[in-house]
């Protein structure tokens, strides 16, 4: 009989070589989110650093999907794996459904413009009023000083304010401005109640059309459906459909059911539902196990945690099962954990000690030759899990589900752990947006070594407007940023992170904390010469509709251009250059070597279709020389076109 502490330690060291065998294995391959290691970083055969699915250049095929769908795509082999919401499939007519919707937001448009008109006409004529009234005022008041003046000159000893008094109801003037002030009073207590009235009756019709807007059918849904494509041709091979629990509308707060992105070992396929289910199939469609649980929110809301493969184990967040002793201590809301479930039969085989916030996606490496992840608490609408921190929690062995550490920041930051929580066998990171401060912690200890300031001394290039060219300033104080976005990634020796509403990315030394600020194009646009133009800060609507025409996301928030309040997808990093994406389907290609962070470090700027009509808050992903991404109406796959 093997004694408990040898077994651990057998299995410990058969899960780490399985670990290692994996990644060596699927260089090739992109088997989850992350890619072949789950950082995001891969090398192989060089991409295309150049591509357009608006020109055709480097577009090998392109695949319409059903619907539309926030998971990332993973490759194994041949295949290409997804998952969309199911396809909305209106129970009227489908041509009438449209123009009904077509025409609604259409109102909605004419609606809004109304009230922009309407306050213009309450603005200006009101304004001018005000101002002869406040004009008046002052006459007054400057006769009425001079007057009590003159007559306390005559005899010092008079009551002031009786002399004010007095004045006021004989002077004349005084008078006769008074009364103009009565008439322009009247006059704005006219436009007053006309607007009044009209605004409220604007808005009504405002409030009537936005319910419509949500009443319109099938805008929620709870089901996903994965999809095995073809990797050489997009061919749509089998599809899946997976059950959820938890409905919600489609792409509400820049997530959905679909989010989660599917893993796959060759073998096997695993789909995840957000919205509370899991499925693995085999790789050619037949169902092996399924399994469900209760989701803590009453809907998928941001980017969603991204399940991890790792040995034998799938990491999902979940919460405690009902008969957990530490729900106890959660209160009236749900806590989520890491949930280590065994790819083979879905059953659990162990849950974290640590919390972990439901849109924190840990990353997994490797410490002293033994697999870690690193897990976040903290973020925005007051998650539950506490106290707001990172934990390094072992993956396999005897004290599996444990954590090495735990941190707590010395403040409460509000959007902590929205965020990839990166790490190496050197340093973790922690984002202190609210704080607008990078903390850099000993990935061995948990010990905090640095804590940068990200506005100070930095450096800044930025697009002159005047000159129309780029201009780099240093030593400079950064303002007017109150949000930094989560997108990031850890590269060359650099922390490289999105600023919200700004078309800005930044890198920040993670040894010195010098930090640079470069400006992006917003948008490209075809030149005479055939060559792209490069415009900046153009913000302009973005269509959310599936490639059968309906707009299945109805939150204005996400029909803005480039980072404006969207959770993009991570960055990934393939052979040191760094790829991220826009929500209007921008592909910007960054050099992640590159000396200084300047024009020159803008290698490309790409895109996944026309201007204005492309969608997308996903990753790409890389095998074999190809790039595969997605918008909200098809799939992509990028490589050499010769």
């Amino acid at each position: 009989m093997l004694s408990n502490k040898l077994f651990a330690f057998l299995l410990t060291l058969f899960a780490t070589s399985v670990f290692a065998t994996s990644v060596a294995l699927a260089q090739s391959n992109w088997p989850m989110a992350g890619g072949p290691e789950g950082r995001w970083t891969v090398s192989g055969p060089q991409p295309p650093l150049n591509f357009s699915v608006r020109t055709n250049q480097n577009i090998q095929w392109k695949t319409t999907l059903p619907e539309g769908g926030q998971s990332g795509i993973t490759i194994f082999d041949d295949m290409v794996f997804l998952s969309v919401m199911k396809p909305w499939t209106p129970q009227h007519d489908p041509d009438e459904l449209k123009a009904q919707q077509d025409e609604i937001l259409k109102r909605k448009a004419v609606i809004l413009e109304a009230i922009d008109k309407e306050i213009i006409d309450f603005n200006i004529p009101y304004a001018a009023l005000h101002s002869s009234y406040k004009g008046h005022h002052a006459q007054i008041n400057d006769l009425i000083t001079k007057r009590v003046q003159m007559l306390l000159d005559e005899d010092p000893k008079q009551n002031v304010n009786k002399l004010q008094e007095r004045v006021r109801r004989f002077h004349p003037k005084v008078k006769e401005l008074e009364s103009e002030q009565r008439k322009l009073t009247s006059q704005m207590d006219r436009i007053r109640i006309e607007y009044s009235g009209d605004y409220a009756a604007i808005q009504k019709a405002k409030t009537d059309v936005e319910l419509k807007i949500r009443n319109l059918p099938s805008l929620k849904g709870a089901d996903i459906v994965g999809y095995c494509l073809d990797a050489n041709t997009g061919e749509i091979l089998w599809s899946v459909t997976l059950k959820g629990s938890v409905e919600g509308p489609y792409n509400y707060g820049f997530s959905d059911s679909s989010s989660p992105t599917p893993i796959s070992d060759g073998r096997h396929v695993w789909f995840v539902n957000a919205s509370g289910s899991m499925g693995c199939s085999t790789v050619d469609g037949q169902l092996v196990w399924f399994r469900e649980w209760a989701p803590s929110a009453k809907a998928p809301f941001n980017k969603q945690f991204e399940p991890i493969l790792s040995g034998d184990w799938i990491l999902n967040v979940e919460p405690l099962p009902n008969d957990d002793p530490r729900k106890k201590k959660e209160g009236e809301r749900k806590w989520n954990y890491l949930r280590a479930i065994n790819k083979k039969t879905g059953k659990t085989e162990w849950i974290s000690e640590d919390a972990i916030t439901h849109y924190n996606t840990p990353v997994v490496g490797n410490l002293n030759g033994q697999p870690y992840v690193l897990q976040g608490r903290g973020g925005p609408h007051q998650v539950p899990e506490r106290p707001n921190g990172l934990s390094l929690t072992k993956l396999f062995g005897e004290d599996a589900g444990k954590a090495l550490w735990h941190w707590d920041p010395q403040e409460e930051t509000p959007f902590g752990a929205l965020a990839n929580q990166h790490w190496d066998n050197q340093f973790a990171y922690w984002l202190k947006t609210g704080h607008l401060k990078l903390a850099v912690l000993d990935s061995k200890t948990g010990i905090q070594l640095h804590e940068h300031d990200l506005l100070s001394r930095a450096t800044t290039t930025f697009w002159d407007r005047d000159k129309q060219s780029y201009e780099t300033l240093h030593e400079q104080t950064i303002r007017g940023i109150v949000d930094l976005r989560h997108t990031n990634i850890v590269a060359e020796g650099y922390f490289y992170f999105l600023i919200r509403d700004k078309w800005q990315v930044a890198r920040v030394n993670v040894a010195t904390g010098r930090t640079e600020y470069l400006e992006l194009p917003s948008q490209i646009h075809p030149s005479a010469q055939g060559v792209n133009a490069w415009t900046f800060n153009e913000v302009q609507p973005n269509d959310t509709r599936n490639s059968r025409g309906f707009d299945v996301a109805q939150d204005p928030r996400i029909k803005l251009g480039g980072f404006t309040k969207s959770f993009l997808g991570a960055p990934t990093v393939v052979n040191g250059r760094i790829y991220f994406t826009s929500m209007t389907g921008l592909v910007y290609v960054l050099d992640a070597k590159a000396r200084n962070f300047n024009r020159s470090a803008i290698l490309a700027v790409n895109d996944l279709g026309p201007i204005g009509q492309t969608w997308t808050a996903n990753s790409i992903s890389y095998a074999n020389g190809r790039l595969f991404h997605r918008t909200m109406k098809e799939v992509i796959c990028i490589g050499e076109v010769k």
